[in-house]
């Protein structure tokens, strides 16, 4: 929206007219007869000014003809060096010569366009040029190829004098032609210059003066008297409103209301320094409800208002810039015309500055108003600020009194603290002496204890002997044990998969001799078979690794890829069962993990089929996360029937389960989590069991990267 448009109307009306009507309608007639004189100079000095401007194209035209003249010359004086010295530095005025000599002759042209005799003898000088340039050119390629002679010979044949003659001639009739025009177009300007002078010095400059004395003297005395009446009225009423004890705000307050009063400002503010010397916007008159709040502090130098301050005088701003000082009503919302920016200063310090901006043109009296009131504002301003500071001063010695008080208490209590302190150490004194006693008596039973620490030592020594031996007893037990699982593996698992294959083929009934029963009787052999070679390997995967024969393979594992397998592994065994089976990689886990594969595989197919085997209905998660620098997770969560807390720990331990309803109902060996616990350990990781009976459980596999 536009600024509000005000007329810019002079404010003589505070001050009355300038001049009364009859000595304004005598100036008026003196004017007229100014004008008529004046209009009279007028004719006379454009007809000077045309004579002038004909004086000034006459010696114009004498200046280029000396210039063309003058070009030649140096021209052939740099043929002349060349030709003698054979040094190529000579030709620079021949070169410059060729160059510019076809301007100046164009230019020339143009200058005398207004006389046919002189466009005649221009022709013949611009024969004559182009014959001495060709003269000219001949000598210097000549001298260019070697042949200075025969560059000499052309000199003699005088063509280029002649030429040279040619154009002395013809520059000196043109200059004849000049001068002559030069000596009528002096005389009509002389004539001209005489006229002028006569008309103008017979009356305007005598007139003008008395007239202008006259009402400069009027004027002036009456619209002083006028402005210094203002001025007293002025500062009368502000110091009314400055009197008594006012807080800062108030006084602000009060200071721009007659202000802006008086001087007829749409928008003003007024800054105080506080102690940082920065000054800070106690007061504002119109100021608009949204201004920045950056405009609430003022820095010395910082800013018009700052340079203000720091240079010590007030400034007045025609040209306003956007956003400074802005108006704002319910209509509309401008910038001020004029600004008025006025520090206060007390014994040479600033310690106020007013802004008012205004929509009106400023009077100079306005400036002069403010920069009277200063000295009694920066007064009004001090006060306040001592008056506020003594206020601050018997609060703070108010505080201090009672803060000395409570220091006088708490030093009151400080010294009944003391001397209970001085009770307690007595007494802790009387302890001391009595521990002494006993120290002593306790180093003889100590002294005691050692003797028999050493008798200890020895049984202890011969101990050892006995546990190396018994350590050497267990290790062949242990590979007895081995020798023992692997002969017998072999010799339950070859009649063992015979049965396998046996009851397979039975219970497919190809040849379809057998009843409904015998197949469901080869179908439970198979499985029993099944259980039996599952119980054998997870026997032998448990003595492997009691053994430490289990090797790992390290190598680097794409986690994505290696859940998706698992995921599409398990897929089948979910839709049978009816569960939801979800995989999920949390974001920020690396791509890789560098781990054994197929043991990692192993651990997560156990806890991922003990999940589907003890969840009937529900989902089947599995979840790989980071956990904490360097760690992963492998979490199998399911909603089965979930473990009790005093059981959690047994499950870990070889052929148990939590309780024996378990194994009556869902089969199995109770090695799974045993292996599984030990295959974690070798990775360089663990396993934990999160549960609680009919919420399901969460197996953690704990990794590191």
């Amino acid at each position: 929206m536009s600024p509000p448009r005000v007329k810019d109307a002079p404010r003589v009306e505070r001050f009355g007219p300038a001049l009364p009507p009859s000595t304004f309608t005598g100036f008026a007639v003196a004017a007229l007869a100014v004008l008529a004189i004046a209009l009279l100079s007028y004719r006379t000095l454009k007809t000077r000014a045309a004579t002038g401007e004909m004086v000034t194209h006459t010696l114009t035209v004498a200046a280029k003809l000396e210039e063309v003249l003058s070009t030649v010359k140096d021209a052939e004086t740099g043929q002349r060096g060349f030709l003698l010295t054979g040094a190529e530095s000579y030709l620079s005025p021949y070169s410059l010569a060729k160059k510019t000599l076809p301007e100046k002759l164009a230019e020339l042209r143009g200058l005398i366009a207004y006389s046919a005799v002189q466009q005649q003898r221009l022709d013949r000088l611009e024969g004559a040029v182009t014959e001495k340039l060709a003269e000219l050119q001949e000598t210097v390629d000549l001298q260019l190829r070697g042949e200075g002679r025969q560059a000499i010979a052309v000199v003699k044949e005088d063509s280029g004098f002649a030429a040279m003659r040619t154009i002395r001639a013809t520059v000196e009739e043109m200059e004849l032609e000049e001068r002559a025009l030069l000596t009528s177009r002096y005389e009509e300007f002389q004539a001209s210059a005489n006229l002028s002078l006569a008309v103008t010095l017979s009356g305007s400059v005598l007139l003008f003066a008395l007239l202008g004395i006259a009402a400069y003297t009027a004027a002036r005395d009456f619209r002083a008297r006028a402005i210094e009446s203002w001025l007293q009225t002025a500062q009368t009423e502000l110091g009314v409103r400055m009197q008594g004890d006012q807080r800062m705000d108030r006084l602000g307050d009060n200071i721009l209301r007659v202000l802006a009063d008086t001087l007829d400002a749409q928008v003003g503010a007024l800054y105080v320094a506080d102690t940082t010397h920065h000054f800070r916007r106690v007061a504002g008159h119109a100021l608009p409800a949204d201004l920045d709040a950056r405009h609430d502090t003022l820095a010395p130098g910082e800013g018009l208002a700052g340079q203000a301050i720091k240079d010590g005088r007030a400034c007045h701003l025609r040209d306003v810039p956007e956003g400074y000082l802005p108006i704002s009503s319910g209509l509309a919302r401008g910038r001020p015309r004029h600004v008025l920016i006025a520090p206060s200063q007390v014994d040479g310090q600033v310690n106020a500055v007013v802004e008012l901006g205004f929509l009106h043109p400023v009077h100079p009296s306005d400036l002069e108003l403010l920069q009277q009131v200063s000295d009694a504002i920066a007064v009004a301003v001090r006060a306040s600020l001592d008056r506020t500071r003594l206020e601050q001063l018997l609060e703070e010695t108010q505080r201090q009194a009672e803060e000395l008080q409570a220091q006088q208490e708490e030093l009151r209590v400080s010294n009944e603290e003391i001397e209970v302190q001085s009770r307690v150490l007595k007494e802790s004194q009387a302890r001391l002496l009595n521990q002494q006693a006993e120290l002593e008596q306790t180093n003889a039973q100590l002294e005691a204890q050692a003797r028999l620490l050493e008798n200890q030592r020895d049984d202890l020594a011969l101990a050892q002997v006995t546990l190396t031996e018994k350590a050497s007893e267990l290790e062949r037990t242990h590979r007895y044990k081995g020798e023992f699982l692997a002969n017998m593996s072999h010799e339950l698992r070859t009649p063992l998969n015979s049965s396998l294959i046996l009851a397979k083929l039975l219970a497919d009934n190809k040849e379809g001799n057998l009843t409904a029963e015998q197949v469901k009787f080869a179908q439970t052999i198979g499985s029993a078979g099944n259980d039996l070679l599952a119980l054998i390997n997870d026997i032998l995967d448990l003595s492997r690794i009691e053994a430490g024969r289990v090797d790992v393979q390290l190598e680097s594992v794409g986690l994505q890829p290696f859940v998706e397998n698992l995921g599409r592994t398990f897929q089948p065994m979910a839709a049978q069962k009816g569960l939801r089976f979800t995989t999920t990689v949390a974001p920020g886990v690396p791509p890789t993990l560098e781990t054994d594969p197929q043991r990692l595989g192993q651990v997560l197919k156990n806890l991922l089929a003990n999940a589907f085997k003890f969840t009937d209905s529900g989902e089947v998660i599995l979840t790989v996360a980071t956990e904490g620098p360097g760690r992963v997770t492998f979490s199998v969560r399911d909603s089965g029937i979930g473990i009790p807390g005093e059981l959690q720990g047994l499950i870990f331990e070889a052929f148990r389960q939590a309780d024996g309803s378990t194994h009556r109902k869902y089969g199995g060996t109770g090695l799974g989590l045993s292996i599984s616990r030990d295959l974690a350990r070798l990775l360089g990781g663990d396993v934990t069991v999160r549960s609680a009976p009919g919420e399901g459980s969460t197996f953690t596999v704990t990794l590191p990267l």
